[in-house]
Order: C-alpha cells, then sequence, then structure tokens
C-alpha cells in the first residue's frame, strides 16, 4: 500500500528544508507519494519532481492557497494542474506579490515602534517564492523581542494584535475556477472546528473537489466527521502532515500523517 502525504513546505516559502532536501526525508520516512504544497507558489515543483524522480517516489504537484469564503479566511489545496498554465502563473504571481509586500508593511510597523531594530531585513524575494508571516516571527526572535516563534505570532501576528496587516485574499471560489482552467482539482485544507458548515457549503456549491480530512489539527471525531461530509457531497478525500520541518510551526514529521491516495490524486502523478 501506497503512503501519501499530500501537504508539504519547502523553502519556496516557509519551510525550513530545500525541495530537494524535504524528498530526501520523505523517501526516509517510508513515504511512497507527496505533494509540495508550498504558499501561494510553485517554485519548488521542478527542483522536487526531480528529486522524486531519482528516488523512486511518485510526485503530485500541489500548492496552497489563501482565499475566503463568505467572509472567512480559508486554505485551499490545489493538485494536479498545468504550473505553466498563464491565467493560473498570474493569479500565483498576484498572490506572491500581495504576500511580500504585506510582509514589508508588517516590518515596516515592528521598526517603527522599535520592536524591530532599524537593520531587520526581510530575505530578498525569489522568483516564484514567496514571504510569509514565519520569516517576520524569525525576526522577531532573532531581535530578542518574542521568546519564540509561538510568542512572535501571539503578541505580533495574528489578528487583534496592534501590528497586524491584514492578508488580501481572493474568493475561494474563483480559486477554484482558476485551478480547474488549469486541469486541477482543489481540496479544503485543515478545515478544522472552525471552518463554519455555511463557508464549506458555500466552496462545495462552487466546485471544491476533496476535503483535507487527516492532519496534526484534527482529532478522530474531526477525521470521522469530515469524512462522512465528503462521502455526503461526494468528495474525496485527502491527507498530511502540513510538514515544514521547524518543530515551532507545528511539530509532525514525515511519514507520522499519510494516507491511501484517492485513484484521483494517483492519476495526477507526473511521469
Amino acid at each position: 500500500m501506497i503512503k501519501a502525504d499530500l501537504h508539504i513546505h519547502s523553502t519556496a516559502s516557509d519551510g525550513r528544508h530545500s525541495p530537494s532536501e524535504v524528498l530526501e526525508l520523505a523517501h526516509k520516512a517510508g513515504l511512497g507519494m507527496v505533494s509540495l504544497t508550498d504558499h501561494d507558489t510553485v517554485g519548488g515543483l521542478k527542483e522536487a519532481s526531480e528529486a522524486a524522480s531519482g528516488l523512486g517516489i511518485q510526485f503530485v504537484p500541489g500548492c496552497e492557497v489563501s482565499s475566503k469564503s463568505t467572509g472567512q479566511e480559508v486554505h485551499l489545496l490545489a493538485y494536479g494542474f498545468d504550473p505553466s498554465n498563464a491565467a493560473l502563473a498570474s493569479f500565483l504571481t498576484l498572490q506572491q506579490t500581495r504576500r511580500n509586500e504585506r510582509a514589508v508593511e508588517f516590518l515596516a510597523r515592528l521598526q517603527k515602534t522599535g520592536d524591530l531594530p532599524a537593520s531587520a531585513a526581510l530575505p530578498e524575494p525569489e522568483p516564484g517564492r514567496s514571504i510569509a508571516r514565519p520569516h517576520i516571527a524569525k525576526l522577531l526572535v532573532d531581535a530578542g523581542t518574542a521568546s519564540d516563534f509561538a510568542d512572535a505570532f501571539r503578541r505580533y501576528l495574528t489578528p487583534g494584535c496592534t501590528h497586524f496587516v491584514p492578508k488580501p485574499l481572493p474568493e475561494g471560489p474563483d480559486v477554484i475556477d482558476v485551478v480547474h482552467a488549469a486541469g486541477g482539482v482543489v481540496v479544503l485544507a485543515h478545515p478544522g472546528h472552525n471552518a463554519r458548515h455555511a463557508m464549506v457549503l458555500d466552496l462545495i456549491r462552487n466546485g471544491l473537489d476533496g476535503i483535507e480530512v487527516v492532519h496534526p489539527a484534527h482529532d478522530g471525531s474531526l477525521e470521522v466527521y469530515y469524512r462522512e461530509l465528503a462521502m455526503r457531497y461526494g468528495l474525496f478525500v485527502t491527507g498530511g502532515s502540513d510538514f515544514h520541518g521547524n518543530p515551532k510551526h507545528g511539530g509532525s514529521n514525515l511519514g507520522e500523517y499519510w494516507i491511501k491516495p484517492d485513484p484521483k490524486i494517483v492519476g495526477m502523478v507526473w511521469g
């Protein structure tokens, strides 16, 4: 039986390890299929795919897209799309630009109040890669302003904090349309306890294909609930570790959370 982890992050967004390093770790963990799902970017897919091929791991192209539906922020996992699709590439470029501009605004606000020194600097954004809140958290920890990542997020980087910068978000149905036009499918990521039922139904009405059931944030009761919901509406289920390689950003390790892949996902393996 193939063990699949369909939710993994790398240095293409806010992960600790490069795409090829992630695949090495996945191989050591006994995973037979993975998807690299960096935030709003496909910048790591080529490197990850090449590494997967050399290791004999089945690879599914992926991306985690930040969006909103019925006024609630929601993350959507896209799989099996054509990364070269012009509309998708344009959409993701806009997403990355918005992320980077948000990070710059975070930095400016924190420097203005003295929470970060004037010398603090964000990493230079590379083509196809984005800057996210963990990069800001690292600056806060390095400056001694926050004791760790959790402290940085609690005091500075979550809604309600004085320095918080809202994230510009596209509508979920629009994300679904863009991904479908690029030949992919869309899965609701880690809905957890906070996903409003009306929001989930809105996404389903607008073409949602699946639900991420297995996730570190889901206990047994949530897994049962979302499996039943997926079955009720004819959606397939996925799962993964949401691995970032940083114990301060989710403590799961590769191989801890996996799922037997749905046939639709198997059909989207590259190569």
